[in-house]
């Protein structure tokens, strides 16, 4: 059970999910970044190889956060930490978009707590737990978090959500690709 562990771990890294994991929590602390007023005129759209995409509302904003670029990076590096964002690239859209960090899609909060994880699924929450580095307080917290997100995963893809063939993040629509990497494709 160890070996699969570190063969997970192994993937993991090469495969560089822990620095998206880290540049996609910019994303869901975007409004404490910037703050409230600021938010109201802005939406971080995605992360993508050290770059946060973020669509504001006119180009004005745009060019105002351009000037505050530096500023930006160091407060998404002071709430995130360690994050691999280096750089920001701003969008004119017409409004911005309020995310809802919904982690229990379309059902109630009994449903999702039948779903069961299988014993790999706590392996390998207990492996991450392993290698972080903090008192058992954080630990633990941090293992309930991934049981959640494990447990989010089952939901979403008992609902009709599959995996995106490219990038594994889970979505729901037609095709193999999520809406992203669809983008992503028809620009390349």
């Amino acid at each position: 059970m160890d070996k699969i562990g570190k063969i997970l771990d192994s993937v993991l890294t090469k495969r560089n999910f822990y620095i998206k994991i880290r540049g996609n929590l910019a994303l869901f602390k975007w409004d404490k970044i910037v703050g409230e007023k600021l938010a109201k005129f802005t939406t971080p759209l995605y992360y993508k190889e050290g770059v946060l995409y973020v669509g504001v509302v006119s180009s004005l904003f745009m060019r105002e956060l351009t000037l505050m670029k530096d500023v930006i990076l160091e407060k998404v590096q002071k709430e995130v930490g360690k994050s691999p964002v280096h750089d920001l690239k701003f969008r004119v859209i017409e409004k911005p978009v309020k995310r809802k960090v919904n982690y229990v899609p379309e059902t109630k909060e009994e449903d999702f707590s039948e779903i069961k994880l299988t014993p790999s699924d706590l392996e390998w929450v207990e492996n991450l737990v392993k290698k972080l580095k903090a008192d058992e307080n954080a630990k633990k917290k941090y293992a309930e978090l991934l049981i959640l997100y494990k447990k989010n995963e089952k939901l979403r893809e008992k609902l009709g959500y599959k995996r995106c063939k490219k990038c594994g993040v889970l979505f729901k629509g037609k095709g193999d690709l999520c809406p992203v990497c669809k983008a992503t494709d028809k620009r390349s």
